[in-house]
């Protein structure tokens, strides 16, 4: 059973950006612009031009170049992008709006005495230059949250944890399989760009799942879960499964591009963390207590059972698997830990 499409996911996305432009678009005529059909019937047709271009632009561009600029051309790009983009949109709906009300046809309508004073004012050029600072600011915001992981610049900014909380959470620790052996073969520089491609190409999975990079550390990369978020429509499961269907997905690239195709193995626990901001000078948000280090042995025990995927008990029990089907692995006593702990291996029912 599927349990990941792109292709859907970036269908979601175009169809969310876009209906959100649309009421920001509509929401913008009903505060600055006197009531009228036809003004809201503008507003949404310019939510809609703008958020189904910059939507597209994102899915289709934006992302796939996203690694291979610096964070200032990328920015530079984007907000360029936006601002051509919204400012094309106005024109268009305008002028559309003109030919209906006059008649006459759209080339003709930049004839008008309205039209030029629209562009001969400053009207247009505020209007640019508005678009153009907005566009920087959501942008610069976005990328930067990006780069701080999902929401935490968020929580930097509202103080959630600028005081230690206790929570519980799902870990997921994933790592890649031989990579010893293919840092070997490739090299230094394109052992590097082969686990950004890794990292670049599994990041739609974890942000469909509602899944939150913590950290990478070597190849290995650990996902986390709020436990409502990872446990709903068992996510932080079918998480993996989207992962391993996107790297299928991608084999001809990773072989074109390096002679190997990744494989990994991943361990799950599930429990209570200590969550906060901790350091001065670099600071971070972490997770501090046994579910993290417990998670970090159950992955470590994969090559020893013969499985790429473990869970632990406390997991398992806590979730609804549906069209996945757990294998019982006995009880095992993890390194460094007094007792023993029940794990499972999961598998995709036929």
């Amino acid at each position: 059973m599927k349990t990941f499409s792109l292709v859907n996911h970036n269908l979601r996305t175009i169809l969310i950006v876009t209906a959100v432009m649309m009421l920001s678009g509509l929401f913008f005529t009903l505060v600055f612009e006197p009531f009228h059909l036809h003004t809201v019937l503008n507003g949404l047709t310019i939510g809609f031009l703008i958020g189904i271009s910059i939507s597209i632009a994102e899915v289709y561009f934006f992302q796939s170049i996203g690694k291979r600029f610096s964070f200032s051309i990328l920015l530079l790009t984007r907000t360029l992008f936006y601002s051509l983009v919204i400012g094309l949109s106005i024109i268009i709906v305008i002028a559309v709006h003109e030919s209906l009300m006059s008649s006459m046809p759209v080339q003709k309508v930049f004839e008008l005495q309205e039209m030029k004073e629209f562009f001969s004012s400053g009207h247009f050029l505020r209007i640019f230059i508005y678009a153009f600072v907005l566009s920087l600011l959501v942008n610069f915001f976005r990328q930067i949250n990006r780069l701080l992981g999902h929401n935490v610049l968020i929580n930097y900014i509202t103080g959630k944890y600028h005081k230690p909380v206790e929570e519980e959470r799902i870990f997921m620790f994933l790592d890649l399989q031989s990579s010893t052996a293919i840092a070997e073969k490739l090299g230094n520089i394109k052992y590097h760009e082969f686990l950004n491609d890794f990292f670049f190409i599994i990041s739609p999975a974890i942000a469909e799942h509602k899944g939150e990079i913590y950290q990478y550390v070597g190849d290995e990369v650990v996902i986390t879960w709020r436990k409502e978020n990872g446990l709903k429509n068992a996510n932080c499961i079918n998480c993996y499964f989207g992962i391993s269907e996107l790297i299928i997905l991608n084999e001809e690239i990773f072989l074109e591009r390096y002679g190997v195709v990744p494989k990994f193995k991943a361990g799950f626990h599930f429990g209570k963390v200590i969550t906060g901001e901790i350091g001065d000078i670099k600071k971070e948000i972490v997770f501090h207590g046994d579910t993290v280090n417990t998670a970090s042995r159950i992955r470590s025990e994969c090559n020893r059972l013969s499985r790429n995927l473990l869970l632990s008990g406390d997991l398992i029990n806590n979730i609804k698997l549906d069209h996945l089907k757990a294998e019982k692995m006995g009880k095992i006593k993890l390194r460094g830990k007094e007792l023993e702990i029940e794990l499972y291996s999961i598998y995709e029912a036929a």
